[in-house]
């Protein structure tokens, strides 16, 4: 079992703040908020009435105080503080006080108010009128103005001021909207945060956030993102030491480092403001520098930043919609498709990945979760379709259809590239997949143990191809992936039922989403695939299927030829003999001219679905290899899909360090030969 260093949870370090902070949803609307209705009477001077944090009052323009005096009685005088300064004497002009506070609950600077406004020091003894209700409107500018920490405002106290024998009441309190709609800034949060210490960061711009960096954790609020497309905050760290140390039983100390998300919502059973964690991370690291990034929902009005073990330096929100363009794509045919798709690059070890129980888990293998910052880097690199291998398996309801949270996971990841005018490819994966838990695809199956599997199979692309019924033809479908025999022996010749299966698969697969509704759906391009996605077995048993929209159909085939230099480890081959007779250059034209010669002779154009050798220390080698298989496929009019695996170390593919979400030093030489490749094969 995994043991985390977690410190005091949320939900208690939100009480430690001062009793009776209204907390939630920002109180500023487009209209007038009412925030007490007939409170008191007060007899008091200086009687606690509310706190309100400068997220419940950051989008609007003034208090307005209306409050009458049951009792007319005389003003206290200013008692001296330690130092002997006495405040000057406004008698009932300083009925009501508002205090600003910074986020240390220093300050307490006041602004007074009393019958003839805030503020006023002229005839202080002059009585008011018993009974008769005085509105004064303070505006929020000169009440935040009066703080004299240097800090930013965190918060206004409002209480009676030296009122003495007189009884004093509220009529109402509100805040008054802006006449201007709030447009929230991008902001920068810098300084030097360390769990356990309080600290002090600075916000810049000024006024577009409040921080307030306790012990605890970094809580920043008085945001509004509502009018953001992709609300996105990037946390830069650094750790001192990696993450190596263990407890005395030997299990690793994980560390923190999260975001948690507030909407304003309060749990009706405890009264706190209800937390909730977009993308939970409990860490292992390498010492060095290191940038999280985190996509929190548009409805968020304060989150909360949690990194252990580490120096937070910066926290960046802003709304990430770099490289979104309109770029709608209708009517056109696979071979046209297939031409403006470009290169590809698969998110590997993602989506399709499942835990040892058979359940998907998007960051099972340590990958990061995907955000968009991740697609775009992919796009910077000269890439203009990914590739997205998804496993559904226990996401499955009993009807065939997918579970709803997890359908929306797929179309975030989907949306990256689509915003931006990329194609995608949704690949069943992992249901297919002989070394993966509770996998139910099984192609030697027959009778009706295959029935049934069919049944499922057609429900499941059913319900995908509704879910992306508003997507235009950037959007693909492949019908699985290296559909083999259950025993998973990659040597075994097919047999005349697998062939047969899998040609019953694809032709489900094609009456599902024509079936689906909706014109995308009958114009999608969609991909089939053959045995294992091999080339020989596929042209040995592949049929074309029954189609009712023309030149809409792909064939897929992976390429990881010669095995020994491309996925069998550090103790592989290491070097590629680009003049072997077999997995040498010659071999690899020769076989990509041979699919497409097949699929030519089908109407279909071809994509290769995945390649890359994996590194061994031999990064020329490696880029060298994907130079001459992009030229060749370049030159036969094929598409390919490069496989990163996120893993960036021996035996890894990853093209990006999907933490940061930047290109590598290794990916940006494989990154160029793929490019070079592709151009000069052209």
């Amino acid at each position: 079992m995994k043991k985390f260093k977690k410190l005091l949870s949320y939900a208690a370090a939100a009480t430690l703040a001062v009793t009776g902070i209204v907390g939630g949803a920002s109180l500023g609307a487009s209209a007038d908020t009412t925030l007490i209705t007939n409170g008191g009477p007060y007899t008091e001077d200086a009687f606690y009435i509310a706190t309100y944090n400068r997220g419940d009052y950051y989008q609007d323009v003034a208090f307005e105080l209306s409050f009458k005096y049951d009792t007319v009685g005389t003003p206290s005088k200013p008692v001296p503080d330690e130092q002997g300064n006495v405040d000057e004497y406004v008698g009932y002009n300083d009925t009501f006080e508002f205090l600003v506070f910074d986020s240390t609950w220093g300050g307490w600077d006041k602004t007074t108010v009393g019958p003839l406004g805030y503020d006023q020091t002229a005839d202080p003894d002059v009585a008011p009128e018993q009974g008769h209700v005085y509105t004064v409107r303070v505006p929020i500018e000169v009440i935040e103005k009066k703080l004299s920490t240097g800090q930013e405002p965190y918060g206004i106290n409002i209480q009676t001021g030296l009122i003495g024998t007189s009884v004093v009441s509220i009529e109402s309190l509100k805040l008054v909207s802006g006449t201007t709609p709030f447009v929230q800034q991008p902001f920068t949060i810098t300084g030097e945060y360390v769990m356990g210490t309080a600290s002090t960061m600075k916000v810049d711009p000024a006024g577009a956030a409040t921080v307030n960096a306790s012990q605890y954790n970094i809580e920043v609020s008085a945001i509004d993102l509502s009018a953001w497309v992709n609300p996105t905050v990037d946390v830069t760290v650094t750790y001192a030491e990696a993450s190596s140390d263990t407890d005395n039983d030997g299990e690793i100390n994980y560390s923190q480092a999260e975001i948690e998300v507030s909407t304003g919502a309060i749990d009706p059973e405890t009264g706190e403001e209800i937390f909730s964690t977009p993308d939970p991370n409990y860490v292992l690291h390498e010492a060095g520098q290191y940038t999280y990034t985190t996509e929190i929902p548009n409805t968020t009005v304060k989150f909360i930043a949690a990194y252990q073990d580490c120096t937070v330096t910066e926290i960046h929100v802003y709304d990430n919609t770099d490289m979104n363009t309109e770029n709608p794509v209708s009517g056109q045919t696979a071979t046209t498709i297939k031409d403006n798709m470009g290169l590809a690059w698969n998110l590997g070890n993602t989506l399709e990945v499942v835990d040892a129980t058979g359940k998907v888990n998007e960051k099972a293998t340590g990958n990061s979760k995907t955000t968009k910052k991740l697609i775009q880097a992919v796009k910077a690199a000269g890439f203009n379709t990914i590739r997205i291998p998804v496993s559904f398996l226990d996401m499955i309801g009993t009807d065939g259809t997918v579970n709803d949270v997890y359908m929306e996971r797929i179309l975030d990841v989907v949306d990256y590239a689509y915003d931006m005018g990329m194609y995608s490819i949704i690949s069943l994966h992992g249901d297919s997949m002989t070394g993966f838990a509770n996998h139910w695809i099984n192609i030697d199956a027959t009778g009706d143990a295959f029935n049934q599997i069919l049944n499922k199979y057609a429900a499941l692309w059913a319900d995908i191809a509704q879910a992306f019924t508003g997507y235009d033809q950037k959007v693909l479908f492949q019908s699985a992936d290296e559909l083999m025999n259950s025993a998973g022996d990659y040597n075994a010749t097919p047999t005349p039922t697998e062939y047969a299966n899998i040609n019953a698969i694809n032709q489900a697969f094609v009456n599902a989403v024509r079936n689906a509704g909706g014109a995308n759906n009958t114009d999608r391009v969609l991909i089939l695939v053959g045995y294992n996605t091999d080339i020989d077995w596929t042209i040995a048993g592949f049929k074309k299927p029954t189609d009712p929209t023309d030149n809409r159909l792909m064939i897929c085939v992976n390429y990881y030829t010669p095995s020994d230099f491309t996925i069998a480890g550090y103790f592989g081959t290491t070097t590629w003999d680009e003049n072997a007779t077999y997995g040498g250059k010659e071999y690899m034209d020769s076989q990509f001219e041979k699919i497409t010669n097949f699929a030519d002779g089908l109407g279909m154009s071809v994509l290769i679905g995945e390649y890359g050798p994996a590194y061994k220390n031999n990064i020329d080698q490696v880029a060298n290899y994907d130079y001459w298989l992009n030229y060749y496929a370049s030159l036969h009019g094929i598409v390919t899909a490069y496989w990163d695996n996120g893993e960036t170390g021996i035996d890894g593919t990853a093209l990006f360090d999907r933490t940061n979400n930047v290109i590598t030093n290794n990916g940006k030489v494989i990154a160029e030969a793929i490019v070079d490749g592709y151009i000069n094969g052209r």
